[in-house]
């Protein structure tokens, strides 16, 4: 691709050039960051411009044959240090081509596209690159700092993707970048390269799945205990039933910790489990006081809580999404920046344990502010994420005020809402000054059919997600059973239900919510997993912390009012 796309920058250039400019590719198989920052040649050359974690995304060979014949002062090289002495080798041999050009400047791209035996164990996907541009006798005899890398594609520090690379070319030249580019010029920036940034991604690598795999482990616990105790009813004493619909309320609490961990200076487990479970237990009983007035103040307060997290994370340009401890890392190059999948199920919970407090116009409003939050590019810049909210609007209307509206009508208002939220988040990013993986993803599907296209082939990506890891099934099956739990209420669930017409409601349009997140995102289950969460564990922490959880199962021929529910 890069070999190609470059003939298409040195035709246009052609007859342009001056003062004469040369282009060096270097690609060196099987080499880490650490170990391309750690050879002195290396060191030298990020002086003259600086290094940066790369990911892949099909920019640049992975390959060191097949190559055709690189255009005129555009070269391409492969050099394996297997084969040219070791790493050291290569760089003099690097150092040698360059320092031989006879142009007036020249721009040397180094990277490493293939990973090392040690770098597949540390399940590290980052590659090394270093960038820099100058008169050929100079490039390797910078003094100063070494320098570090950018490029709007990532908008991180130290981060850029192999798709920048033909921008870069295209920038250096002069000249346009071929219209089937997609990423962005790489830019040097100050500040040493990235090795923090890397030890953190390398610490997350190796914590998020034993300690995600223990937070899945807790929230399946707590659910199956509260069920179990709803159903148990006064045969459960009064402390364990407490107990456990706390630990079901706290599911929210959890899943911000899980983010927020991403703040943290050192990712060990003697720094994540004590934060974790501070902020967990903490977060959640520090709202016990409200029980006394309306238990239903409990979930809303938490709820709170969690909106204004996400808008101070925002605030701090979702730095925490770098390292959190369920999902990949906005590192892993599907999203550098903005609300993770992961978290929108998060959110949708969030929005409507606070709007069941609020009337429906003012519920309606904070989803929609949620959905503009949650998907415009200068904010949460996640497309799945913002059409689940404005999904999340049109359901709170349409169940809330189904009196009126009916079945057909309400269908209308959802539909309206999804769709043309939708379109609004497309045409936010089209016109964005800066180009976002959702402007590329538009580009990509050539027009609103490719779209919709685009969103049937992600339904693919959810169902290979499962067969990778079976426990993501949980919240995919999770949410038509408790759906149908809400809609058919056993015995047990139907008095707390009947009490809070309005609970009742956003707990059901919560899992829907998460439904619909799960079809509108390429990582279905991982952005429906916290719908689910929040949407079981509202309903049995609830339940079980109200006078209903107290209460022995009710027939529903005895009452009337509960056999209409």
């Amino acid at each position: 691709m890069l070999a190609a796309a470059s003939i298409g920058i040195s035709a246009n250039a052609h007859a342009q050039e001056a003062p004469k400019r040369e282009v060096f590719v270097f690609l060196v198989p099987g080499v880490s960051f650490e170990e391309m920052l750690g050879t002195p040649g290396v060191v030298s050359l990020s002086r003259g411009g600086g290094a940066g974690l790369m990911t892949l995304g099909g920019g640049l060979p992975v390959a060191g044959h097949g190559l055709p014949i690189e255009p005129r002062n555009v070269h391409v090289r492969w050099l394996d240090p297997a084969t040219h002495g070791g790493l050291d080798g290569a760089v003099g041999e690097i150092r040698d081509t360059v320092e031989a050009s006879s142009a007036d400047r020249v721009l040397v791209v180094l990277a490493s596209t293939v990973s090392s035996p040690e770098m597949r164990a540390a399940k590290d996907e980052l590659h090394p690159i270093v960038v820099a541009e100058g008169a050929p006798a100079d490039l390797f005899g910078a003094a100063g700092p070494e320098g570090s890398l950018t490029s709007d594609s990532t908008r991180r520090d130290g981060v850029v993707t192999d798709l920048d690379v033909i921008p870069t070319i295209a920038a250096f030249r002069g000249v346009r970048a071929p219209a089937d580019s997609v990423g962005s010029p790489i830019e040097v920036i100050p500040g040493p390269p990235p090795f923090e940034l890397h030890e953190r991604y390398l610490a997350q690598r190796r914590l998020y799945v034993p300690l995600g795999t223990a937070a899945g482990i807790y929230v399946t616990l707590a659910g199956l205990l509260g069920v179990a105790a709803l159903a148990l009813g006064r045969r459960v004493p009064e402390r364990p039933r407490r107990f456990v619909g706390w630990a079901c309320l706290s599911i929210a609490m959890l899943a911000a910790s899980l983010l927020a961990v991403g703040h943290l200076p050192n990712l060990t487990y003697a720094a994540i489990v004590p934060f974790v479970a501070l902020v967990t237990v903490f977060g959640t009983v520090a709202f016990a006081p409200l029980e006394h007035r309306d238990v239903l103040l409990v979930p809303a307060g938490i709820g709170l809580t969690v909106l204004i997290f996400f808008v101070l994370e925002a605030a701090l340009s979702w730095t925490a999404a770098l390292t959190p401890l369920v999902g990949g890392s906005q590192l892993d190059g599907g999203r550098f920046y903005g609300l993770p999948n992961a978290f929108i199920g998060l959110l949708i919970g969030a929005c409507l344990w606070v709007a069941h407090r609020l009337r429906t116009s003012a519920g309606v409003a904070l989803l929609i502010a949620a959905a503009l939050f949650a998907g415009l590019p200068y904010l949460g810049s996640n497309l799945g994420g913002g059409v689940s909210l404005f999904a999340a609007a049109g359901l709170w209307l349409a169940v809330r005020e189904r009196g009126q509206l009916g079945m057909w009508k309400g269908l209308g208002v959802f539909v309206t809402f999804t769709l043309g939220g939708l379109a609004l988040l497309l045409a936010a990013h089209a016109v964005s000054p800066f180009e976002t993986h959702v402007t590329r993803f538009e580009e990509q599907a050539g027009g609103l059919g490719g779209v919709f296209e685009r969103f049937g082939n992600r339904l693919q990506v959810g169902l290979v997600l499962i067969a990778r890891n079976p426990f993501a099934l949980i919240p995919v099956l999770g949410l038509p059973v408790t759906i149908v739990a809400v809609l058919w209420p056993p015995r047990s669930l139907r008095p707390g239900l009947l009490r809070s017409p309005a609970w009742r409601d956003a707990i059901l349009v919560t899992l829907l919510a998460g439904v619909v997140a799960y079809v509108v995102n390429d990582s279905g289950p991982a952005a429906a997993g916290f719908a689910f969460g929040l949407g079981l564990g509202g309903l049995l922490g609830v339940s079980l912390l109200s006078e209903a959880g107290k209460m022995e199962a009710v027939d529903a021929t005895d009452d009337p009012a509960l056999a209409r529910l």
